[in-house]
């Protein structure tokens, strides 16, 4: 029986393959873009990017250019919506960012997609289960964490929280940091009724339908109050499609108002530490750009998968076939071949090379293929 050829990819390809033939079934388009952009575009958009080390050169004509470190700002930048015409772009790129935990570079394998023109609920919904489905095809231990810009940073507002004040509280609120964000209120002789609110505001995380209750108690302005209904309204969408299992509330989760105005959220599964997908409303940064559109989307860090398949590994072959010099290349062939109709990876080598991993060595001798006792 003739193997799929899809079997013979690792678990990583074989689930990037299925995402962009999801994509592309909800209407999405390839992207595609070259290694590098001018160094430029990224050094007026330094908020926007993940990290803030970017690798530039100078190309022969003297300008600066950049081994791209983000795809979602040469789209953006790029794009030909308009308002009365969407588009919808996923991508497959390697970008280049500095790694914290190493100090180095790192050459990083991103998918992700972008809708871009003027939006509605259905753009979000559309995003958010995509987002959904795209945790699922990696592992049935998912949670996306759903929050909205608009909530936190209104409330900062109401209560007159600006300047390097505002900033610190936001990021300990990033860091769930509650205690030092308390006595940094404190310290600033923050009302103890702004401290409590903004305590609450914090600590607000988990069931959907019960944080959002707890969430309407300290709404103090109307944008508040609307950033919820929003939240509500897509969130009953995703519910009466089935598409609302694992979506929780964290408004901990802090974006950056300059180019995040709307619904933010992180995607996670069990086993990898850290976000693997991370996206949200940025229609701020089309602003940048001189167009008044509106932006969703996320990306998916497909190296995270790594960590979580480290424990998986597939063998390079199914059988390792090995032969003399002296033995006949013709019935070598014959014998390798009778392995692959029965749907077997093999490889026809001389003497086993040390890197390579298979289920079962053969040694072939005038009366066919034996099997070698061995340890993978």
């Amino acid at each position: 029986m003739e193997r799929n050829w899809t079997d013979v990819l690792r678990r990583e390809e074989k689930i990037t393959l299925e995402l962009r033939a999801l994509y592309e079934q909800y209407g999405y388009r390839k992207y595609r873009m070259g290694k590098f952009e001018e160094y430029e575009l990224y050094l007026e958009n330094k908020n926007f990017l993940k990290s803030k080390n970017i690798i530039t050169f100078h190309d022969l004509d003297g300008r600066v250019l950049a081994l791209k470190p983000d795809v979602t700002l040469s789209i953006a930048k790029n794009t030909h919506a308009t308002e009365a015409s969407r588009e919808k772009f996923y991508y497959l790129e390697n970008v280049y960012r500095l790694d914290k935990p190493s100090g180095s570079y790192r050459e990083i394998s991103q998918l992700g997609l972008e809708y871009i023109g003027k939006l509605d609920g259905i753009a979000s919904y559309e995003v958010l289960c995509l987002a959904r489905k795209t945790l699922r095809a990696v592992s049935e231990s998912y949670r996306i964490q759903l929050s909205h810009v608009g909530f936190l940073f209104s409330l900062l507002d109401g209560l007159g929280i600006e300047g390097p004040l505002r900033q610190e509280i936001l990021e300990f609120i990033r860091g769930k940091r509650v205690h030092e964000m308390k006595a940094g209120l404190e310290s600033a002789q923050v009302a103890q009724a702004a401290v409590q609110l903004l305590l609450s505001a914090a600590g607000l995380c988990g069931e959907f339908a019960a944080t959002l209750k707890a969430a309407r108690t300290i709404a103090i302005t109307q944008s508040m109050t609307d950033a919820l209904n929003e939240l509500e309204s897509v969130y009953a969408l995703l519910q009466k499609t089935g598409q609302a299992e694992n979506i929780l509330l964290d408004f901990s989760l802090v974006g950056d108002s300059d180019y995040y105005g709307g619904l933010i959220f992180q995607g996670y599964v069990q086993g990898i530490p850290r976000a693997l997908l991370a996206g949200g409303y940025y229609g701020n940064l089309l602003k940048k750009f001189g167009r008044d559109l509106d932006a969703i989307g996320f990306a998916v860090y497909l190296n995270e998968l790594d960590l979580l398949f480290r424990g998986q590994k597939k063998m390079d072959v199914d059988a390792l076939v090995l032969y003399r010099e002296s033995d006949s290349f013709e019935q070598v062939i014959l014998a390798a071949q009778k392995l692959m109709e029965q749907g077997l990876r093999v490889r026809m080598e001389r003497e086993k090379p040390e890197e390579i991993s298979c289920q079962c060595i053969y040694r072939f001798s005038e009366n066919g293929l034996k099997e070698e006792l061995h340890h993978a």
